[in-house]
Order: structure tokens, then C-alpha cells, then sequence
């Protein structure tokens, strides 16, 4: 079995003056309640800031570094991102199968791989997640739960490397003492691009620059039974990393601006307003979370020689969720809710003279659900957990072309509606086996809604698609020793997916279709080994098969029964470790970290023809940090300068394909005071 490994488990919850893990219980809540991470009957794990910022996590891309058979892949550009978890992935950019939160906040799905900022710690939760967290909690949940400070502070972060740059600022302001916080944070991102244009002769075409700020108003008066908080974030992002290489040109990094057309660009702006209250009433705490998010985005994308198309998005979501936690630390725990969200898309895209012309898509989705999940301790080691979750989506496309139409073979106007239901039960048993022994066994469904295909090209986009769900079968178990210096955790899962959506047609034309049925087996590991009081070890596995076993193309005829999923590599692997020096040099600590990740082969088509064979990265750091609050890091990552796809597509008798970042060595200075 290969080895994954984050930089340390959920429990290693802190760094010590000597520089050694603190063994900590860690509450987490993926539940929607508080909850002890040892105590939740599922596959969750967690990641403390102060672990993400060594382990060199800045965005939400980079989490697959730290996280069990997470597989994050952008296909293009940074703006959409395909996330894999447990083989479940979707194809389709517009509907994925994994949800992101910040704060309670869903993420519209191109605004998924945005920078981390000023993060408490992040909750990766795997599996359908249908029953508290409702549509394309499909694959499972990343929960991003930003820093909350009850004192005033301020953290500085500059870092330096041969291809990126970049800096963080982050403070709390008391406003009035024990009740009112202000919390500020900005963060900025440079990267300096490595391909080159062999056409024009300019080198680094690829660069990138990503900038968010973030204000929040937080009132947490001591004793209160109310706290609350406004948020307002902006995140603007410029990039021309868009870019497809000749397959055979990736290790060169070598791009023909002369035959496939001008660099392109992607410039994106995230607006995201949130308002959040709880009210604790006696042993029930009442929440809600509302908020707005827009996202403005054009994409100019190479089209051919001396050509760029244009294709403007905007996606704009209002969502409220309102929902109730019961527990008064006796035989009940009882969580319940309801969840609305408006969503409107537009896409504006640029004709081809001669072809078609231009046109306009418009896709609005109401979403209704309502939820309830109820823990009954049945003894002081046994629980039982049931949940369900009540979905409603209606939806409606209003596609408009303007101009010019290939005899038809191009999508012409049309308007057309759909709606569909779901029904995401749950049900789940844990036992105690010993004070640092559960096991469990886990049922959940996971629903990945149905709708329109929302990058309109051919006239069969005017059908919808249905729905896809998944059940998801589960057993688990957590362990340590008596005195924790080992932990383990482990689950073995059987995904059986039905509904399969999938493109289906010519690349070009290519519409979202139900196809069928896959399954996704396999076991996953998380382990910890505290060797010393200074030298420690993470490890995480996973290991298993995503196939399809009921898929035959209805526009080809070919079957694809046994292929394996896209972008679902059957391994994953890190492995870390940490070593503080005893040293009298500097009033602090000065550890080295070393990790090693491994990626299987991984397929990008449902044919299996085009593929990223195993790679292995290997990254190091060595980092001084004064008791003062000051540190100094000297980090490379992908030190061996591997280089490997992270999408291809075939056109023709070319295939084209994405290349990761290759070498990354620099410095990482920060000061918290």
C-alpha cells in the first residue's frame, strides 16, 4: 500500500516551545454541532492553521498535500478546479463533487481554489455528505473555518521563491473589550509563470497575481447568549495560466502562440458578503448564516493563430440556512435545519464568423431543503446515528444565439425548465471500545443535483440531465495508545453511484448525459508515531478502484464497462516527518521537515487513452522560530523538478495537455505579535 501523509494528524494540535507536538483533543464541526474529532462516527479529518502554514498549504489546491485521498486538479486555469475524493469527480466544471465552505458559507464552484486566509483550521470530510450538507456534498465536505482571536494581534507574512512571491497581512482590533472584535486580513500572490513562448521568443508567459482582503465585524460578548459576525470579502485574480502544451512539448515547457493563438486570460473578481448569528437558549443553540457571493469572470481563451474568444461569466447566489443544535449532555443530541439558495449564471460567448454567432446562456436554480440528523447515546460507549435530508431543485435555461448558424449543427435559442427531488438518508453506529478505541460503521446517500449544461454548444444542451447519487458504505476505525505517541485511523468504503453525468459527443460538441452506473472501493489510513519528544512522523493511505460498470456512450455505442474513473488515480501518497534540534543557537526552535508525495497513474478520459503516469514529489524546509513570535524558513518544494499533466485533452490527431509547477525554492519570513 502506498503511504500519503500530511504534515501531522488532527490531534497534533500545536507546536511547543521545544518544538514538539502537543497531544490535544481537537473539537471539529462537520457534524453542525461541536464534537470531539475521536467521538464522530465518519472519515474526517482536520488540519490546524499552524500545520497547513508548515506543511506550505497557501491555497485550497494545495490541500491535497495534507488530506487522505484528496486529489485537486485544475484544468485550465485556477478559476475551475476538479476535486476527487474517493473516485467520485465530476467533468462537468459547473457541478462538482465536493463542497467548499468558509465559515458556513458555500463557495460557488469557481471560486473553489482561492487563497487560504488567516485560517483557524480546515475539516475535510469524505464520503457523501448529503443529509446536513445537502447538493454536490457528493464526494464529501472541505470545511474552511478562518481564525477568531479574543485578544488583539497582528501577524505578518512575507515569502520569496524563484516562481512565485507573495505576502499576508492579518490582525484583531478589540473594539470594546470582551464583546467586540474587528479582524482583518489581506493577502497577496505572485507567480512568475515558466512557460515559454517559442513564437515570440518571451519566456515566463504564464504568470498569475491573486489578491483578497477580508473585513469582519465579530460581537461575542462573555456569558452572552448571542454572538455574531459580518463578514465582507474581495478576491480579484488575474492569470494567464490557461494555457494547453503540445503533449510532447510539457518537459520544455514550450508553448506556439503562432499556431494555437495569443496567451490568454482569465480575470476574476469574488465578491462574498456573510451575516452569522447563534443564539444559545438554554441546551439548544440557534443559527443562521446568510449570505450573498458574485463572481465576475472572462476567460479569453486561445482559439487558433492571432485569435482569442471571449466568454464572460457571472454567478451570483443569495443562500440562507437556519438550523437548531439540541444537546444537554444526556441520552439525545438532535440537529436539525432548513436551507434555501438562489443561484443565477450567465455566459456570454464570443460567435466565430462564419460558424455562429454570438450568444447568452442563462441559468437560474432555487434550491429547498430541509434536514435533520439525532444522535441517541444509547449507552455511555454505544451511539446511534440517524439523519435525513429532504431536497427540492427547480431550474430553467433561456439560451438566446445571436447572428449566424452552421446549418443548425451549431445550438440555436431555446428556453426549457426541470425539476428534480432527493432524498439523502443516513444512519450510522459507534462504539467505545476503550478510552482511545472507537469503531463504527456508517450508510449515506449523496446527491449531485441535475440541470443544464451551462457552456451551451450543441442543440441537445436544451435537455436536462438528471440527477446522480451515490451510496456510500462505510466502516472505520480510531485508535492510539495509552499515552498517544501512536494514533491510527482507518476505513474501508464501497461507493455504488448511479446516473453517471458525463460529456458524451466530439470534443467541441460535447453534451452532459446520464450514463450509468461505477463503484469506488478502497481503505484509507491516517497514522501518527511521536518517535521522540523531538522527532515525529505523519502518514496518511489511500488505496482503491473507481470503475465504471455500466457506462456504454449513447452517441458512440462503445462501452466503457471496467474503465477507470477520470482524474481518479488508484493511490496516493505523502510522507512526513519533523525533527527539533536540541540546540542553545537561538532562544526558540530549529526543525527540519521533509515529505514525500506519490500520485498513481491517473486517467483524464473515460476511454482511458489519455493519462498522467505515477510521479512522486519530494519537498523539505528548515525553519527557525524564536520564542518572540518571529520565524525564518528556508522550504523547496517538487525539489527533483518533476515534471507531470495535470489535464490533457486529444483534438485531432494532437493531444494537449496542463504541466504542474515545477521546482519552488525560497524563503518565508513571518512575525506574530
Amino acid at each position: 500500500m502506498s503511504l500519503i501523509s500530511g504534515p501531522a494528524l488532527a490531534q497534533q494540535s500545536g507546536a511547543s516551545d521545544s518544538g514538539t507536538i502537543d497531544l490535544e483533543a481537537v473539537t471539529v464541526t462537520a457534524g453542525k454541532r461541536a464534537q470531539e474529532l475521536e467521538k464522530v462516527d465518519g472519515a474526517v479529518s482536520a488540519r490546524s492553521g499552524e500545520e497547513l502554514q508548515q506543511a506550505g498549504v497557501t491555497t485550497v489546491a494545495d490541500l491535497e498535500k495534507v488530506f487522505p485521498g484528496l486529489v485537486i486538479r485544475t484544468r485550465g486555469n485556477r478559476a475551475y478546479a476538479n476535486i476527487t475524493v474517493r473516485g467520485m469527480s465530476s467533468p462537468d466544471f459547473y457541478n462538482p463533487t465536493v463542497q467548499v465552505y468558509v465559515d458556513g458559507v458555500p463557495q460557488q464552484p469557481s471560486a473553489f481554489t482561492q487563497p487560504l486566509l488567516d485560517v483557524e483550521r480546515v475539516e475535510f470530510l469524505r464520503g457523501p455528505q448529503g443529509t446536513l450538507y445537502g447538493r454536490n456534498a457528493y464526494g464529501g465536505v472541505i470545511n474552511i473555518i478562518t481564525r477568531k482571536a479574543e485578544t488583539g494581534r497582528l501577524a505578518v507574512t512575507l515569502n520569496g521563491a524563484n516562481l512565485e512571491a507573495g505576502g499576508e497581512l492579518v490582525g484583531t482590533v478589540p473594539l470594546v473589550p470582551h464583546s467586540t472584535w474587528l479582524d482583518v486580513g489581506v493577502k497577496a500572490e505572485r507567480a512568475f509563470g515558466s512557460i515559454s513562448d517559442v513564437s515570440t521568443g518571451a519566456n515566463n508567459v504564464d504568470t498569475a497575481t491573486d489578491m483578497i482582503g477580508r473585513v469582519a465585524l465579530r460581537y461575542a460578548p462573555q456569558g452572552g447568549i448571542f454572538d455574531g459576525s459580518l463578514v465582507v470579502s474581495r478576491e480579484h485574480t488575474r492569470s494567464r495560466e490557461e494555457i494547453y502544451l503540445l503533449d510532447s512539448k510539457i518537459n520544455n515547457r514550450e508553448y506556439y502562440s503562432a499556431t494555437q493563438g495569443p496567451v490568454p486570460l482569465l480575470d476574476r473578481t469574488v465578491t462574498t458578503i456573510a451575516a452569522t448569528g447563534n443564539w444559545q437558549l438554554g441546551d439548544v443553540k440557534v443559527t443562521s448564516v446568510t449570505s450573498y457571493q458574485d463572481v465576475d469572470m472572462t476567460r479569453d481563451i486561445a482559439a487558433g493563430p492571432g485569435l482569442l474568444m471571449s466568454f464572460p461569466e457571472t454567478d451570483r447566489a443569495i443562500s440562507q440556512e437556519l438550523r437548531a443544535a439540541y444537546d444537554a449532555g444526556g441520552p439525545l443530541a438532535i440537529v436539525g435545519g432548513l436551507f434555501y439558495q438562489n443561484d443565477r449564471f450567465t455566459r456570454n460567448a464570443q460567435g466565430y464568423a462564419g460558424f455562429y454567432g454570438d450568444s447568452d446562456n442563462v441559468v437560474k436554480t432555487d434550491s429547498y431543503a430541509a434536514f435533520g440528523e439525532a444522535t441517541w447515546h444509547i449507552t455511555d460507549r454505544l451511539d446511534l446515528t440517524g439523519g435525513l435530508r429532504l431536497s427540492y431543485d427547480e431550474t430553467s435555461i433561456d439560451f438566446t444565439r445571436y447572428g449566424s448558424n452552421y446549418f443548425g449543427y451549431y445550438a440555436g435559442s431555446f428556453s426549457n425548465s426541470a425539476d428534480f427531488t432527493g432524498t439523502t438518508p443516513k444512519i450510522s453506529l459507534g462504539y467505545q471500545l476503550t478510552d482511545t478505541t472507537r469503531v463504527y460503521g456508517l450508510i449515506s446517500k449523496g446527491y449531485k443535483p441535475g440541470g443544464f449544461n451551462h457552456a451551451v454548444t450543441y442543440p441537445d444542451d436544451a435537455n436536462a440531465y438528471d440527477p446522480e447519487t451515490a451510496w456510500n458504505y462505510e466502516v472505520g476505525v480510531r485508535t492510539a495508545t495509552p499515552d498517544r505517541r501512536i494514533e491510527l485511523s482507518t476505513s474501508l468504503y464501497y461507493i455504488n453511484s448511479d446516473n453517471k453525468q458525463i460529456y458524451v459527443g466530439p470534443v467541441g460538441f460535447q453534451v452532459i448525459r446520464n450514463v450509468g452506473k461505477a463503484e469506488s472501493t478502497g481503505v484509507e489510513v491516517e497514522a501518527r508515531w511521536k518517535a521522540t519528544d523531538r522527532l515525529s512522523f505523519g502518514a496518511t493511505a489511500t488505496y482503491g478502484r473507481s470503475t465504471f460498470t455500466d457506462y456504454v456512450d449513447p452517441t458512440t455505442g462503445t462501452s466503457y464497462n471496467g474503465n477507470t474513473l477520470p482524474y481518479a488515480p488508484n493511490a496516493t501518497a505523502n510522507l512526513m516527518a519533523r525533527y527539533a534540534f536540541d540546540q542553545t543557537l537561538i532562544n526558540g526552535t530549529i526543525a527540519a521537515e521533509g515529505a514525500v508525495h506519490y500520485v498513481s497513474k491517473t486517467y483524464f478520459d473515460e476511454a482511458n487513452t489519455l493519462s498522467q503516469p505515477d510521479y512522486t514529489t519530494v519537498d523539505a524546509s528548515l525553519e527557525l522560530a524564536w520564542n518572540s513570535g518571529v520565524s525564518f524558513k528556508l522550504f523547496a518544494s517538487n525539489i527533483f523538478d518533476e515534471t507531470y499533466r495535470t489535464y490533457s485533452y486529444a483534438s485531432g490527431a494532437n493531444v494537449f495537455s496542463n504541466v504542474a509547477q515545477g521546482r519552488l525554492v525560497g524563503i518565508e519570513l513571518r512575525g506574530a505579535f
